[in-house]
């Protein structure tokens, strides 16, 4: 029995032998293939990091010009509050001139837009009530050749400024009318003045 008892040891031995070899290659394999899932993941990993800090740089640049133009949007908007702010002060100033500068520049508008014929000039209620004293000896002075106004008791419905009548013709010379046909040269100017 000894005999078979060795024999049986020998298997044994090299079972045990051949077990931990397969067991040694398996883990040899597994390692390798643990190695390379690794090496597989990183690279997975890497990318989509890659992916993510470029979609988080896009995101970002997106934003920032969205910032910029939505900055530069209200501060156009703030302009053009201000110059709208300045040009409406300017009315208001003009309207609020003593009646001597005021009729003054009056004199100048009408010696400029007069027509060589008869009409009316018309002011507002508030403008009728300070006219000076001299303004119609003023007027005829003023006017140009073959042009001739008088004063209207009518009051025009105007801020201020005047309306010149001419059977049927209207000129509309109101502070309203010539700033807003002189806008863009005004704005454009109150914007060189406040923003230069």
């Amino acid at each position: 029995m000894a005999g078979l008892d060795k024999i049986l040891e020998d298997i044994r031995s090299e079972s045990a032998k051949a077990v931990d070899s397969v067991m040694r290659e398996a883990k040899a394999g597994y390692d390798a293939q643990m190695d390379q899932a690794r090496k597989e993941a990183d690279e997975q990993a890497k990318k989509i990091l890659d992916r993510a800090r470029l979609q988080a740089e896009d995101l970002i640049a997106r934003a920032d010009s969205a910032a910029a133009l939505e900055g530069r949007r209200m501060l156009l908007h703030a302009k053009q509050e201000l110059i709208g702010d300045v040009i409406t002060r300017a009315k208001e100033a003009f309207v609020s001139l003593p009646a001597e500068k005021y009729f003054a520049v009056i004199l100048k508008l009408v010696t400029k837009n007069a027509l060589p014929r008869e009409g009316e000039i018309c002011f507002n209620r508030h403008d009728f009530d300070r006219l000076p004293k001299d303004f119609a000896t003023k007027l005829v002075a003023a006017l140009p050749k073959g042009a001739s106004l008088s004063v209207s008791r009518e009051d025009a419905k105007i801020v201020g400024g005047f309306i010149l009548k001419y059977d049927g013709l209207e000129q509309n010379l109101s502070v309203e009318e010539i700033f807003e046909e002189k806008k863009d040269v005004m704005t454009d100017a109150a914007g060189k003045v406040l923003f230069s």
